[in-house]
């Protein structure tokens, strides 16, 4: 099975652990993923093309649409990424396969997410690279979040490539290590993870297991979560009584 997801970022909250820890929260949407096809090249390195998000198929452009068509689908999809994988991993999946979120993750396994970062525009130093800005004294009264001297004049009379200066900041590919899965709703299809996800509320990300598992434990009680015991058990223990 295959150890990559894609999900759309929903928002941040926060929940707490059995011991009373606080824990920031990113929720995540995971609708099923669909296999469009698959390709093995000669050092058993599987390929699938994966698609997510639902859409209606005469909305689709027309190559993708006889694809999505001979894969055995019947709706169309909003984006289609590719996912390598081992032949060990990838054996099982065929072309025309769903991919839930149950069959991938876990509560305590660890992710790595990977998304595009917020756009934030034309960016100054002190906002794009964290720059402190010049003195605020000195008879300076214009200068105080400007990057100041970028190089000396006549050594090496000019400016090094990658030097920090301001720019277009954002819209970059990010990828945030470390996540822990804390909770899946399967009913709702939906993920939380403990930490941040970069990207805006709506974007798609990248959902990747490390193969590492940690064990957290959120209080259900206190978050309104907790699973109820089943009405036939209660009802079994009543007969017997």
């Amino acid at each position: 099975m295959l150890n990559t997801i894609f999900a759309t970022k929903v928002g941040m909250s926060q929940a707490w652990s059995e011991d009373g820890k606080r824990l920031p929260i990113t929720k995540l949407q995971v609708s099923d993923n669909v296999v469009l096809s698959r390709k093995q090249t000669q050092d058993k390195q599987i390929t699938f093309e994966i698609g997510y998000g639902h859409k209606k198929l005469k909305n689709v452009k027309k190559p993708l649409r006889e694809q999505i068509k001979k894969s055995g689908f019947s709706f169309g999809v909003k984006q289609v990424r590719g996912v390598k994988a081992v032949q060990a991993d990838g054996e099982a999946l065929a072309t025309g396969a769903t991919l839930a979120l149950t069959e991938v993750l876990t509560v305590g396994d660890v992710v790595s997410i990977q998304g595009i970062s917020k756009g934030r525009g034309f960016a100054g130093a002190i906002k794009r690279h964290g720059f402190h800005g010049g003195p605020k004294t000195h008879g300076q009264s214009d200068r105080a979040r400007a990057v100041g001297s970028i190089g000396a004049g006549t050594t090496p009379g000019r400016v090094y490539k990658g030097k920090r200066m301001p720019g277009h900041y954002g819209v970059e590919t990010k990828t945030v290590s470390g996540l822990v899965v804390v909770y899946i709703d399967e009913t709702n299809k939906q993920l939380w993870l403990n930490g941040p996800v970069p990207g805006f509320n709506s974007s798609t990300v990248k959902i990747t297991k490390t193969g590492v598992n940690k064990d957290v434990k959120l209080n259900l009680d206190l978050l309104g979560l907790a699973v109820a015991a089943p009405v036939e058990a209660e009802v079994a223990e009543e007969s017997q009584a």
